[in-house]
């Protein structure tokens, strides 16, 4: 039985099947939502076999093309049943379950923006005893599920609960812009020790998380990549320029010392964002562990996403004793850090839908 997981956002499409092979496509839902069935068909997964169930989540549905989460959720799934035709779909709730599609779609509220549910499901049974804390950077957010005892002990379920509760920080390593980061930058005019000003950013969308991390090293270059700004490569010597235009010049008015500085300022300010947070979850998850008497145990971090490296020096930063971080890449086949809600949604799909694919027997008729 073969089982293809899909985790399909408002910039890109994540697809794994159980046994690990997986896939990651950017697709601005938001401009061209009619295509995305075709590009869906697109999708090369499974060796070219044809899927015998599709395990459906998303986040998607919040993209602006579409005016309410509920059409957002409807179109959807009806985009991946067109893609799929004749193939079973099951779509995950926040409930902790599968839903056949027009189940889903009347319970848009379930399965709307779902897909960190399933992660923290599936990764959840890293610490099926004590404290734990999923830190899942992605290019746009990242998530923050404390875990107890092998389940998400969650305070939120939609994302503006989770928003209010800390568990998701709207900050990411690709897409988030750098005025949502800072009003404004320390610029060096002199190096080594020359004057520093501080410097009001542009509020305009000049530059990304992604050329930060270009420009620190981070993140490798990739020249083919125009998922950027300006739509220009994804290089260092344009992520300079995109981030000179945020202090309203461009990269040959500066040096790439200065612009590195300010890059490292930034992110340092994008780890503290996180840290602040980060902390938050883990009073929770002490104050609960104090209350069934388990005072003083270690809490367990587990880390996932294209961010896991950032998360890693949040934790750092934390300074909070914790056991030591486990990536959930361990946890896969394959390294598929980048698709792990697809694939854990794939694997929730194959422990608990495939009685759905068996012929019914006579004998039960």
């Amino acid at each position: 039985m073969q089982i293809l997981g899909l985790d399909i956002g408002g910039a890109n499409i994540k697809a794994a099947t159980a046994d690990g092979e997986s896939a990651s496509v950017a697709f601005p839902l938001w401009r061209a939502p009619q295509d995305l069935s075709a590009k869906l068909s697109s999708l090369r997964l499974l060796q070219n076999s044809h899927p015998d169930m599709i395990a459906l989540t998303m986040t998607g549905e919040l993209a602006d093309c579409f005016a309410t989460k509920a059409e957002g959720v409807r179109r959807i799934v009806e985009s991946v049943e067109t893609a799929y035709p004749g193939v079973p779909v099951r779509v995950w709730l926040t409930s902790g379950e599968f839903a056949e599609p027009a189940d889903a779609v009347e319970l848009w509220n379930l399965a709307a923006a779902a897909n960190w549910h399933a992660l923290a499901t599936w990764s959840a049974r890293a610490v099926p005893s004590g404290a734990g804390l999923l830190i899942d950077i992605g290019s746009t957010t990242t998530d923050l599920i404390p875990l107890l005892d092998g389940h998400p002990w969650i305070s939120g379920r939609t994302d503006m609960e989770r928003l209010l509760a800390g568990e998701l920080v709207y900050t990411g390593v690709r897409r988030t812009p750098i005025c949502a980061l800072a009003d404004s930058v320390p610029l060096r005019r002199s190096e080594p020790n020359g004057e520093v000003a501080q410097i009001p950013l542009a509020a305009e969308f000049f530059a990304t998380a992604l050329d930060l991390h270009l420009l620190t090293g981070d993140t490798a270059e990739d020249a083919a990549n125009c998922d950027t700004a300006d739509g220009r490569p994804a290089t260092r010597e344009w992520a300079a320029n995109r981030l000179a235009h945020q202090i309203c010049c461009d990269s040959t008015e500066l040096e790439m010392w200065q612009l590195r500085e300010i890059a490292d300022w930034l992110v340092e300010r994008q780890v503290q964002f996180i840290v602040a947070a980060v902390r938050r979850q883990l009073i929770t998850l002490q104050r609960e562990l104090a209350v069934s008497g388990r005072e003083g145990e270690l809490i367990q971090p587990l880390v996932s996403g294209s961010g896991s490296w950032l998360a890693e020096r949040v934790l750092e930063a934390s300074a909070a004793r914790m056991l030591a971080t486990a990536d959930l890449s361990g946890m896969f086949v394959r390294n598929i850090s980048a698709s792990a809600a697809a694939f854990a949604v794939a694997r929730l799909a194959a422990e608990r839908c495939l009685d759905d694919l068996l012929p019914i027997s006579p004998e039960v008729i």
